[in-house]
């Protein structure tokens, strides 16, 4: 057993120094320049964005110049049904041509179609590469539905302006996501202070059972004074443990913002708590000469209009959902043939022939027409009431939403600040009057004239005043960092992002 512990022994400190890494210093400029190396809370917004991105593509390209084409080669063994009927093999054919939409509800195209072809024919004799070549404009234009492009340019408009709203509501995400990285951040910084406080105080407690027990111990005090210092004691260890406690749930909240941290010790960067308060004070009287929402420090009033313009295409669209669709469309072409007969019973062609057959004579050939599209029934016309009813509710409500908050935010600010500046002068004053008394009780105590348990109590207030006063002073950070969530753009140094 001996020998194993000797080996574990030498083991040990090679293990230990393997493991160990340099701790992540934590601080505010610490976590925004990680969350600028591509936090994951940071690339799901970015993708939100370039998925906006994508429909705007998809919605341009259909107005794009697209080439297109088709080639094929076929053979065959048949045999005619008919004696003299030609079996044609092989067949070579061919298409090249350009198409392009326009918004104003107009697609064209232009294109060549090739088709070459031999054959061997009781009656015909032999054909050799018998060639046709056509060279076609179709255009088609809608008469109703989409007429002057009202629907493409519609549809169009509306992916650019989701576009631009998906871009800032990405800018307006990304600092929020950097202010909810500030805001655990000033919350290791509180349960820090107050952890500093409570172990003051678990020191003293410390103290206080050690001479209580030795007063006991020369029958100065009785047993009950131990247990009150000993409860106190215990309660002081508690008081440290749920701190602890919450401590790692922020780390672990922290982690999961950014995993990178999730195998470092992070240790907390000296902090100005005093520099940082007069920093948000300031903050806040900027703020306060605002006397009406000020849409100059905020990007939510831009994707308001943003909405309000999106919600009137979609009821334009959706008005149309139901309509007869017809369209007009036409065709002009040139076809040249190729298949002279060379000899008796022989009969070939070739591609350059057909063009100088529609060159020499006029080939030319037109086609017009319509297309219609009619729904029958009710499915159609219910569907758009749903579409219609859809849209409205999700945009009014989006719209009514973000211009509460924008003016709700403004108008609250400064109540919610002054309110809690109160607490905190009415709490620091409490803990001061506070440590007055404590004093005051301890002399008391040691000249026996008040019992332990107004010490113990005396203290304990003491303790809970001045957490409560961390916990406000916290509170004010987050009202703020409520506030800039919302006004990113606000001119003050405390707006550090």
């Amino acid at each position: 057993m001996s020998k194993l512990l000797k080996l574990l022994t030498l083991f040990t400190p090679i293990v230990s120094f393997s493991a160990y890494s340099a701790p992540f210093i934590l601080s505010e400029k610490s976590l925004n320049d990680l969350a600028q190396k591509g936090a994951p809370g940071i690339e799901q917004i970015e993708a939100a964005f370039l998925n906006a991105s994508v429909r705007e593509g998809e919605s341009n390209q259909r107005f794009a110049p697209e080439l297109f084409g088709r080639a094929s080669y076929a053979e065959t063994n048949e045999r005619a049904i008919i004696q003299f009927q030609p079996i044609f093999s092989p067949i070579k054919q061919a298409q090249l041509g350009v198409r392009k939409n326009f918004k104003a509800g107009v697609d064209t195209s232009l294109y060549v179609v090739s088709d070459q072809r031999s054959a061997q024919s009781p009656v015909l004799g032999k054909i050799q590469n018998a060639t046709t070549t056509t060279l076609a404009f179709t255009a088609q234009i809608d008469l109703w539905k989409n007429l002057l492009g009202r629907m493409t340019k519609t549809e169009w408009e509306t992916a650019n302006l989701e576009k631009k709203r998906a871009e800032i509501e990405k800018d307006i995400q990304v600092k929020a996501f950097r202010i909810s990285l500030r805001r655990v951040f000033w919350a290791l910084v509180a349960n820090n202070e107050s952890t500093k406080i409570s172990e003051e105080l678990l020191k003293t407690a410390q103290k206080q059972l050690e001479q209580s027990k030795l007063r006991f111990k020369n029958s100065v005090a009785e047993a009950d004074e131990v247990a009150r210092y000993q409860a106190q004691l215990s309660s002081r260890e508690g008081t440290l443990l749920f701190l602890q406690y919450q401590k790692e749930t922020l780390l672990k909240q922290l982690r999961n913002l950014l995993p990178e941290l999730a195998e470092k010790e992070i240790e907390l960067a000296d902090y100005d708590l005093a520099g940082t308060f007069n920093e948000v004070l300031t903050c806040t009287a900027t703020i306060s000469q605002e006397k009406a929402a000020p849409y100059k420090y905020t990007h939510y009033d831009e994707a308001v209009s943003l909405f309000k313009e999106i919600k009137s295409n979609l009821a334009k669209m959706n008005s149309r959902y139901s309509d007869i669709d017809v369209k007009l469309f036409g065709t002009v072409r040139s076809t040249g043939v190729a298949s002279d007969a060379v000899a008796n019973q022989y009969i070939r062609g070739n591609y350059g022939n057909t063009i100088k057959d529609q060159t020499e004579q006029n080939r030319t050939g037109y086609e017009v027409g319509l297309n219609f599209n009619l729904p029958l029934g009710s499915i159609k016309e219910n569907t758009k009431k749903v579409k219609e009813l859809y849209d409205e509710k999700r945009l009014s409500a989006s719209i009514q939403s973000t211009d509460a908050q924008v003016i709700s935010t403004h108008q609250e600010l400064s109540k919610s600040i002054k309110l809690l500046m109160e607490v905190i002068k009415a709490q620091k004053n409490s803990s001061e009057q506070l440590q007055l008394r404590l004093n005051l009780v301890r002399k008391k105590y040691e000249q026996a004239r008040v019992g332990v348990e107004e010490l113990v109590f005396d203290q304990d207030a003491l303790l809970n005043s001045q957490l409560m006063t961390i916990e406000t002073q916290l509170q004010i950070l987050n009202t703020l960092f409520d506030y800039l969530v919302i006004y990113t753009e606000t001119p003050c140094s405390f707006n550090r992002i």
